[in-house]
C-alpha cells in the first residue's frame, strides 16, 4: 500500500500538486461527482465530499477531505523551508 502522505508529498515536489504562497481564492464543498482527486487520483464519489479549490492562477483542484488535510500539512511543511 502507498502512503497516501508521501504520495502527495511527492505530487508537490514533482510540481503536480502546488503550494500557493497566496491566499487561497475559493474553496467549495459538496459532494462528488465522479472526478479525480487531485492528491490520490482516486475517484470522489457522491458519497464523499469533495473539496474544491480555486487557486490564484486560475486552475481548480479537487480532494477528498482526507487528502485535503495531509495536502494542507504538506503545504506548511514546504512553506517553512
Amino acid at each position: 500500500m502507498i502512503d497516501l502522505a508521501a504520495g502527495i508529498r511527492s505530487k508537490i515536489k514533482a510540481g503536480a500538486l502546488p503550494v500557493p504562497l497566496d491566499a487561497l481564492d475559493k474553496v467549495w464543498v459538496g459532494y462528488g461527482n465522479g472526478r479525480a482527486c487531485d492528491a490520490c487520483d482516486d475517484v470522489i464519489t457522491a458519497a464523499d465530499r469533495e473539496y474544491e479549490i480555486d487557486l490564484p492562477d486560475g486552475r481548480t483542484i479537487r480532494f477528498h477531505a482526507k487528502c485535503l488535510a495531509i495536502w494542507h500539512d504538506a503545504r506548511a511543511d514546504e512553506l517553512k523551508l
